[in-house]
């Protein structure tokens, strides 16, 4: 009864992934469940990290009382002290309640909430950052959304409520006739997320100017099925509406590196998230970009383009990483 656990929660537009580790945050100890992210009321995403965290308790032999805290990462905006997500666009609710629902079922244990993002920089800090890196490191996320967390100078970037670096809304096409989720247009999630070349795709395929042959084959002429995963693969059979959406996906990614590097001055930056499934026609081209003419996207030295080895679970490490050094007094968050 003496040993002491850590969980860590990770909640997105698609997925909810809740983990269970010892203090120390030992590979080897990590149990965690995932499961699909509930809509059904404001109230869904906490009743099932709930009984997510009572299984896994119930499953390991490990009493509330052994539990140092409860670190809560999602998709944001986030208000980080009343433990609401607001303004979300990808949840299903404008208002999400997280901490109260969660503190009556579990009383007593500190929850800490954090952007999704801001999370995974500390998951990639604590558990693959190399040590020149540690100090100025970005994380990106392509996925349902477009997000970014972001170390500087040695500490997470977090502003007043928690969403200093919600860079997937940076507006990158300010003429831009698309909209995002949030309501804006422009913004870099409505280019480069995989919502974003969806819905791109659907415009396209609604304007009718360009041959989608392809696509329309890989979806039997289902337009409904269409998802990001079969455009990226009609544009590799060179579909033309395809190639055209995943260009742009591309060029607008440059677009928000570049500022990004411009706002951080940053080492490195790691990306993740559900697009990088597709990653041999994302990554390489930003990597040659940056590598060979930088200075067409940011004016800073440009920095490393790396992919996270944890791929979609990093968010999950992250909430992990965030209890441990909340527990330890880390100067990182502190």
């Amino acid at each position: 009864m003496d040993e002491k656990y850590i969980v860590g929660v990770d909640i997105g537009g698609t997925w909810v992934r809740v983990a269970i580790c010892t203090a120390d945050l030992n590979e080897k100890n990590i149990k965690k469940r995932i499961i699909k992210t509930l809509k059904e009321t404001k109230y869904s995403i906490s009743n099932s990290i709930c009984q997510i965290l009572s299984e896994l308790l119930s499953e390991n032999s490990i009493e509330q009382d052994q539990i140092l805290g409860i670190a809560i990462a999602t998709a944001g905006p986030l208000n980080m002290d009343k433990g609401e997500v607001f303004n979300n666009a990808n949840l299903g609710f404008r208002v999400i309640p997280l901490k109260q629902p969660i503190k009556e079922k579990f009383p007593g244990i500190p929850i800490y909430f954090i952007n999704d993002c801001n999370g995974s920089v500390l998951g990639i800090h604590f558990f693959e950052a190399e040590d020149d890196e540690k100090d100025n490191l970005v994380y990106i996320s392509m996925s349902t959304g477009l997000g970014g967390g972001v170390i500087c100078s040695g500490h997470l970037l977090l502003g007043k409520e928690g969403n200093a670096a919600e860079i997937g809304h940076a507006k990158v096409e300010p003429k831009s006739k698309f909209k995002c989720n949030c309501g804006a247009y422009g913004c870099w999630e409505a280019y480069s997320s995989g919502t974003g070349v969806k819905n791109r795709a659907f415009d396209a395929l609604n304007e009718g100017k360009l041959n989608a042959d392809i696509l329309m084959q890989i979806v039997n002429n289902n337009k409904k099925s269409i998802t990001a995963k079969e455009i990226f693969q009609a544009a590799k059979r060179g579909d033309e509406l395809s190639k055209k959406i995943v260009e742009d996906c591309v060029y607008y990614t440059k677009v928000g590196v570049g500022l990004v590097n411009n706002y951080y001055d940053c080492t490195s930056i790691y990306f993740g998230g559900a697009m990088i499934k597709d990653k041999e026609q994302i990554i390489p081209s930003i990597i040659e970009q940056f590598e060979k003419d930088p200075i067409k996207f940011t004016i800073n030295h440009p920095p490393k383009i790396k992919l996270t080895r944890y791929q979609e679970e990093i968010g999950l490490r992250g909430a992990l990483a965030l209890v441990k050094y909340k527990t330890d007094k880390n100067k990182i968050i502190f």
